[in-house]
């Protein structure tokens, strides 16, 4: 099967998913409960899009490894190629190379570019979401990828951001009476772009070795700007030059702390009903469609590893076979970004955006102190975006520290 064939099918069980989802909101509405066929037709659409999931993993994975032995793999018509590769083959770098030059040269790509998949909102169960989540080298998803992103040519964005909804729907009293106001308050919030950026330096020789500055570029640079992105995007703290993270931005939903007195012991199953206690508090802000709950590895652990007083695990059935990465149905995004013991669980296709003013960039020059009389070069990467959040109530985040 051909990777766009295996990309459409999971697309498809995507849709069957959310569909399923919808039915079973309007069963619940109407009978207070869910029929059993149409929890088991839900079952059969996750477990098809779990497998459809693997499998397209495994395929992208030896993609990867195909790239990384600088082969190219022909997918149809096209040609997918690393951001190394597309600097490697340009004009400036080509130039630079036969000239002995550096001086002022730049080259930008836009990530959509870096494959030939289609551009994407980054949200992590959308249909047309970005299949460059599975490519990474490194971290396999990056909390931007899970942020819809919108291109911008200014140096600041403006947004209304939503702070109260007070919904006063209602019947109508008789006929030419008056009809029930309802009333939406927002504010006017101004996000500046902000930039990361890094270098490194490296002898001029180098820039004739196309493999290794591929990988320099691949590996390390823009990994390191994907690194930073994602600490920012969830823990900015809001002074300075720093974004406004979402676990900083008060206007979030906030579970709280674990119950007060819960034993060492009882801690893992704590933590479980924490998370459920976030999707009620959601729940009844309106935001039903939670596609995303970020854990630290070491709260992740402790959650698949909870076992019952009997001995058996609570999470999964038999711990040699793969389970679902999901919570009470949510989908689990495991990062370092997160800090330990807090979660953050949400909308993500509602709740912010990145506003993109440059992509990554990589420039390479010899003026720089020195360099000129050393050989040597200096290798820049940067990337310039903000991050907005119009509906904070969109997310819930918690802390699994037991209250004092």
């Amino acid at each position: 099967m051909e990777l766009k064939d295996l990309a459409d099918k999971l697309n498809t069980a995507s849709t069957d998913i959310k569909n399923a989802q919808v039915e079973m909101q309007k069963e619940i509405k109407a009978n207070g409960d869910v029929s059993a066929e149409t929890k088991a037709a839900f079952e059969k659409h996750e477990a098809n899009f779990a497998e459809l999931k693997t499998l397209f993993g495994a395929v992208d994975a030896k993609l990867i490894e195909l790239e990384q032995k600088s082969k190219k793999m022909e997918s149809g018509s096209e040609i997918r190629k690393s951001m190394g590769e597309l600097f490697t083959v340009s004009d400036a770098f080509t130039d630079m190379k036969s000239n002995g030059r550096g001086n002022n040269v730049a080259v930008s790509f836009e990530r959509k570019d870096i494959t030939s998949g289609g551009s994407s909102a980054g949200a992590l169960i959308r249909p047309d979401r970005d299949s460059r989540v599975f490519q990474d080298p490194n971290r396999p998803i990056r909390i931007r990828d899970l942020i819809p992103t919108v291109p911008t040519s200014s140096n600041a964005v403006e947004i209304m951001r939503e702070n109260v909804f007070t919904n006063n729907a209602a019947i109508q009293t008789a006929e030419f009476a008056a009809k029930a106001e309802s009333n939406i308050t927002y504010e006017l919030v101004t996000y500046p772009i902000r930039t990361i950026a890094h270098w490194v330096p490296a002898s001029r020789q180098v820039l004739s070795d196309a493999p290794m500055l591929q990988n320099m570029i691949d590996n390390r640079l823009t990994y390191g700007l994907d690194l930073v992105s994602d600490a920012q995007l969830l823990s900015g703290s809001g002074t300075g030059v720093n974004l406004t993270g979402l676990l900083v931005d008060s206007g979030l939903n906030d579970a709280g702390e674990l119950p007060s007195g819960t034993a060492a012991g009882d801690v893992p199953s704590a933590m479980i009903d924490h998370i459920r206690k976030a999707i009620r508090i959601e729940q009844q802000s309106d935001y039903y469609n939670m596609n995303g709950l970020v854990l630290n590895p070491v709260d992740w652990e402790i959650l698949e590893t909870a076992k019952a007083t009997d001995g058996h695990y609570l999470m999964v059935s038999m711990p040699t076979v793969r389970a679902a990465d999901s919570v009470w149905r949510i989908p689990v995004i495991v990062s370092n970004a997160m800090p330990a013991d807090t979660f953050l669980i949400g909308d993500w296709t509602l709740g912010a955006v990145i506003y993109d003013r440059e992509s990554v960039s990589v420039r390479v020059s010899e003026s720089h102190a020195d360099y000129f009389v050393k050989n040597g070069v200096a290798i820049l990467a940067e990337e310039r975006y903000t991050l907005a959040i119009p509906l904070p109530k969109a997310y819930c985040k918690g802390s699994f520290v037991v209250a004092t």
